[in-house]
């Protein structure tokens, strides 16, 4: 949405969204995307404002549009594949005792070079070698648990964003976050993991939480 003419020299035109799942996005402003993309979300109202330019935004900008980075999926306990997950949404299940038998991941709209890779400590086998890029990394049909995860970027996505993860796991909950290929989850304990959140954060910004007690090994 822009303005022409005089009008345009005058005033800023500001308008934002109220989007399926998320609610309101932040303000966008003449001709910037408002909305989500490749997310299949509908948009269900949208507010419009005219502000004369040096004046305020009406709110908040800094997230007028959601386009994700990260896509990823688990293998669940009796249920298989789970419907893709982005940018710091739960996959996985909690409060039901499933657990999470293999993940794959993946960079969505990457604006630098580099790509994902990750690894999973499994039951009775131990660490297995890095996948990347969608890759599967765990078993099906083997009934084994996923124990713990490290997750790293490689190229240009390292120099320019950090990738924070943390886990649900058997008996402890959520632990804290790791990062960059930091271990997360448990060793040598025989507990499962349930579920997984990961974030992409821009370099050197603010983990998402507390990052004490990611991991534990015996």
């Amino acid at each position: 949405m822009k303005l022409n003419g005089n009008v345009s020299k005058k005033y800023n035109v500001y308008y934002r969204v109220h989007v399926q799942d998320y609610g309101w996005l932040d303000w966008a402003k003449n001709g910037e995307s408002a909305g989500t993309i490749g997310l299949s979300k509908r948009i269900e109202a949208i507010e419009v404002k005219l502000v004369k330019k040096g004046e305020n935004a009406p709110g908040a900008t800094n997230r007028p549009c959601v386009e994700p980075k990260l896509e990823y999926s688990t293998h669940i306990q009796d249920y298989g594949w789970q419907g893709s997950k982005y940018d710091g949404e739960i996959s996985g299940t909690i409060g039901e005792s499933k657990r999470l038998e293999a993940i794959k991941i993946n960079i969505k709209n990457a604006k630098y070079a580099g790509s994902i890779k990750y690894q999973t400590h499994i039951q009775d086998i131990g660490w297995q070698e890095n996948k990347s890029n969608g890759e599967i990394s765990g078993t099906s049909g083997l009934s084994k648990r996923l124990e713990a995860i490290k997750i790293s970027l490689t190229g240009e996505m390292s120099e320019k964003y950090d990738i924070y993860y943390r886990v649900h796991a058997q008996d402890y909950g959520w632990l804290g976050w790791a990062c960059n290929g930091q271990s997360a989850g448990t060793e040598g304990m025989s507990k499962r993991l349930e579920a997984i959140e990961i974030q992409l954060v821009k370099k050197g910004a603010n983990a998402p939480g507390d990052t004490n007690n990611c991991f534990y090994k015996k």
